[in-house]
């Protein structure tokens, strides 16, 4: 199996540690090897966004010269659309032993990325990465008695926690601790972005409509500039731009408010939740976890992003037995689901890293509000609507309709160009 070079313990570990999540990789790895009598042979390459030519090229190059070098590749979910429109990807529909009505595959995205019942990869329990990158918002305990916060279980659950709640919540959070007369880190805020790229994780929790499908079936129109994702992104402008409490960053000084939160000077922040592991240590005071806001009160339930660089799985057209690799990753993805997912979401996230039962039940809650989308999967190749939402709102600028107006006929020509692609594939 080819992977990315990025989290060392996703996959796989040389022998067992100790700790729980990496002893459940390693028995799992094991029990596959033992039911199929099959060598697992991880083969790590660069694989990070700004790598992905390199770990791409090497699955190209291996098609190319028919070599069979890879038997199953597990590649970022937003690199993968670029190598299915390329036709190297064996049709996972048509290969024995994959069953994907199982609920260790993510239903939700395979139906989102099935065009003509060809599905080129998929994802679920075999990628650790997915669960780790479920978005979230961390609360500090201390500051909302501070401040009179009411209980945020309580407000989540009774579908309240909205954006305009969190505006009213930190209305009076902001101070200029370090008196330079500007928003900047060293301050108390009230609601920071942990990481620039989370911003689109408010496209799928305000439910703000990318695509809209056709009779047939098929995400053909691009529809960006509704009514509703407009009134949305003017909204967040206006928060992170004119609201003391609110501030954003955009990629060069990405992460800093993660260190901001750790230190006690932020109220709410987003996240993932992998950052349960960098919050740990935390002991200055209790936080809570709870999902992204709702746009309103008239959304019906919370809707959760996975950061789009959790892995998916694929199988090259020259891998040597395709239906072999599909039996070894149909039983990854079992043997996941019994054994890593429990210990890492049971054990390690809602035990070891939580600090009271009503988080645990918030980690239900966010898990299994996670939604996909064929937009988010395909993209890099569709104009990458994730980026342009999120690089308008991290620049803080108007005019949403004037910015869709000039960017989506080259998206709506890119979605077309895709989906013939798509369709012509065998």
């Amino acid at each position: 199996m080819v992977r990315e070079a990025i989290a060392a313990s996703e996959f796989y570990v040389e022998d067992e540690t100790g700790d729980i999540v990496d002893d459940a990789l390693y028995k799992r790895n094991r029990k596959v090897e033992d039911r199929l009598g099959v060598t697992l042979n991880f083969i790590e390459l660069p694989g990070e966004w700004a790598e992905s030519s390199i770990f791409n090229g090497a699955i190209r190059q291996s098609v190319m010269a028919n070599d069979g070098a890879y038997d199953i590749c597990a590649v970022l979910s937003n690199q993968l659309a670029s190598l299915a429109i390329e036709g190297i990807l064996t049709n996972l529909n048509t290969l024995d032993y994959l069953e994907f009505d199982k609920p260790w595959w993510a239903n939700g995205l395979l139906d989102e990325l099935t065009i003509d019942n060809k599905l080129y990869f998929a994802s679920g329990d075999a990628s650790l990465g997915l669960i780790n990158g479920m978005m979230c918002v961390f609360y500090n305990k201390r500051l909302c008695e501070e401040f009179n916060v009411p209980n945020m279980y309580e407000i989540v659950s009774n579908g309240e926690w909205t954006i305009d709640k969190a505006a009213e919540l930190t209305k009076d959070v902001y101070q200029d601790l370090n008196n330079d007369g500007i928003k900047s880190t060293g301050d108390r805020f009230g609601f920071t972005m942990g990481s620039w790229n989370q911003l689109y994780g408010f496209i799928d929790s305000f439910e703000l409509p990318v695509l809209e499908k056709d009779s047939d079936g098929y995400p053909s129109k691009f529809v960006f500039d509704n009514e509703k994702t407009v009134n949305a992104v003017e909204k967040l402008v206006s928060l992170f731009k004119d609201n003391d409490s609110f501030i954003t960053t955009a990629q060069a000084n990405d992460g800093i408010y993660t260190d901001e939160f750790h230190d006690g000077r932020v109220l709410f922040t987003t996240g993932e939740f992998k950052d349960t592991n960098k919050y740990r240590e935390v002991s200055a005071f209790d936080y809570g976890v709870i999902p992204f806001p709702k746009l309103n009160t008239l959304q019906e339930n919370y809707r959760t992003a996975a950061r789009a660089t959790y892995s998916s799985f694929c199988i090259p057209i020259t891998a040597v037995d395709p239906d072999m690799s599909a039996a070894v990753l149909e039983c990854f993805a079992s043997e996941s689901y019994r054994s890593v997912s429990p210990t890492y979401f049971e054990t390690a996230l809602k035990v070891k890293y939580s600090r009271d039962d009503e988080t645990s039940q918030m980690f239900d809650l966010i898990k299994n509000s996670v939604t996909f989308n064929f937009a988010s999967s395909f993209t890099s190749i569709i104009n990458d609507p994730q980026s342009a939402f999120k690089i308008f709102v991290a620049d803080l600028k108007d005019g949403w309709s004037s910015n869709m107006a000039s960017w989506m006929p080259v998206a709506q020509q890119k979605l077309d160009e895709t989906l013939e692609k798509l369709k012509e594939l065998q």
